[in-house]
């Protein structure tokens, strides 16, 4: 069977319509910290994606361990000696960073990977701007076109009808509960993290951090995780910068 033509369309569509409506991610809205990226990453499989919207379709944020205990390949980077994973990896830097204002070990941020990151009880949240998971940015890869949903006939539609509304209701969200800290991560988004705060964004490090700061959140955006050429001093430099708006630790 085509895994891009889901025999139980029905119900994948009903879920699809939810996971737009409702789903931002994974830890806690009440923490400190709030991580922003544009959306998850997924494998394609159709089957998958129905099992993963299932699991987080009661609500608008999950545990990244408990509630996606059913996707075994995800399980995996939560396990005993698990390797970091590639996105997640500057984002414990950074959090670890802000808690202790020293550079966390490899070591330090695979242990906090396992036991600590993305849970409900956390004191931070991994949140996506857009809620339907992608294998890549690429066309062939979309496997939302016949779903029967509106706006879902391409990424490019997809983008254009519900992103607006999106970057409306994070905005919301973030004034709704007051994180300390919004760090938005990918500078191709750089114009929507822009809509997103509330406040003007003013670069401090050229092409690798952006920051502001209201009575209440310090706003940054820093690269991707995985972005080409920035090195460990870069992110470093990064934390530090951000530290200094904030004036010490949490």
């Amino acid at each position: 069977m085509n895994r891009r033509a889901p025999s139980t369309k029905g119900n994948f569509e009903s879920l699809i319509k939810t996971r737009i409506k409702k789903f931002w991610g994974y830890g806690n809205l009440n923490g400190d910290v709030w991580f922003v990226g544009m959306e998850e990453g997924c494998d394609g499989s159709i089957p998958k994606l129905v099992q993963r919207f299932q699991a987080t379709s009661k609500g608008e944020v999950f545990d990244i361990c408990s509630h996606m205990s059913g996707d075994v390949l995800h399980m995996n980077w939560f396990k005993e000696g698990a390797a970091t994973q590639s996105t997640y990896r500057k984002l414990i830097y950074l959090l670890l960073y802000f808690h202790t204002h020293k550079e966390p070990t490899l070591e330090g941020v695979r242990e906090y990977q396992i036991k600590y990151f993305g849970r409900k009880k956390s004191d931070h949240a991994v949140l996506e701007l857009m809620p339907l998971p992608a294998q890549s940015l690429k066309e062939k890869h979309w496997v939302y076109a016949s779903s029967g949903v509106e706006g879902l006939s391409s990424r490019r539609e997809y983008l254009k009808l519900y992103k607006p509304e999106r970057v409306k209701r994070l905005r919301e969200l973030i004034q709704k509960h007051r994180p300390k800290f919004v760090i938005f991560y990918s500078m191709v988004y750089l114009s929507d993290w822009m809509e997103a705060t509330p406040i003007p964004l003013k670069e401090v490090i050229a092409k690798k951090l952006y920051v502001a700061k209201d009575d209440s959140t310090i706003y940054a955006v820093v690269p991707h995780s995985v972005a080409h050429g920035i090195s460990n001093n870069d992110w470093k430099d990064i934390a530090e910068e951000i530290m200094k708006v904030s004036a010490g630790p949490l």
